[in-house]
């Protein structure tokens, strides 16, 4: 699938539309977190995150729950 869209200016930020086909083929919701990346060709991949994007690498997430004594 391939469509051409155009950078619009909004406030301090250019953003693009990401057409509504597109979202449901994807499975994408708005307000759904997104990671963009800029590739060494100087293209953009736009992505669901995984895990490791929310964990610092060689470290592992810490569960914050009531039993840990860390949530009040």
């Amino acid at each position: 699938m391939r469509t051409i869209q155009k950078l619009v200016k909004n406030g301090n930020s250019t953003q693009v539309s990401i057409p509504r086909q597109v979202l449901t083929h994807l499975g994408w919701l708005t307000g759904s977190l997104i990671v963009l990346e800029v590739l060494e060709d100087d293209s953009i991949r736009l992505r669901k995150p995984s895990p490791d994007d929310f964990a610092a690498r060689g470290q592992r997430p810490v569960p914050l729950d009531q039993s840990a004594g860390l949530l009040r």
